[in-house]
């Protein structure tokens, strides 16, 4: 369902469209006729989002769908990866969403609707964590984990930290 949404990319000054959203399949953007604000590819975008809450139903949390929706508006206004520092910390009921296969069979559940779009944020430079103590509370272990997701401490230090540094902070 949501791999079947057509990504459209923002057509504003300094957008052009692009058939290859940087995040296939996920985090739509509609067209916004001449925006009175748009990305600036000389501004250095340090985002830190988090996600608490497991997606409705069978699809994938929101908070992970708007990372995705970050990383195409800003590959589609042209800013550079390098200007490009998106990163999801996952914590609280969103927890599960790490989970692999093998985690799922071990907490006596189905599906992960995350799975892919997890993958799909990696690859396009997004940076995915998880708490610690949220895995600890939900008895994950790292080898019921997708690959490549960093475990912090806790998210807690992590939120703070990131907006230490300068990271602007999309609650969910």
């Amino acid at each position: 369902m949501i791999a079947a949404l057509a990504v459209v990319v923002a057509l504003g000054a300094g957008a052009s469209a692009s058939a290859d959203p940087l995040v296939p399949g996920y985090g739509r953007v509609a067209p916004v006729e001449s925006p009175g604000m748009a990305p600036d590819p000389s501004v250095d975008y340090k985002v830190v989002l988090s996600a608490t809450k497991a997606g409705p139903g069978d699809s994938p949390s929101m908070a992970l769908d708007h990372a995705a929706r970050l990383a195409n508006i800003l590959d589609a206004f042209h800013v550079p990866p390098e200007h490009r520092h998106i990163v999801v910390v996952i914590h609280g009921m969103a927890t599960p969403s790490v989970l692999n296969p093998d985690g799922l069979k071990a907490h006596d559940l189905k599906d992960n609707p995350n799975a892919e779009l997890i993958s799909r944020l990696i690859a396009a430079g997004v940076q995915v964590h998880v708490c610690g103590q949220a895995l600890a509370a939900f008895k994950i272990t790292r080898d019921q984990m997708l690959a490549g997701i960093q475990v912090d401490e806790s998210a807690l230090t992590t939120l703070a930290g990131l907006q230490l540094k300068g990271y602007a902070l999309i609650p969910d």
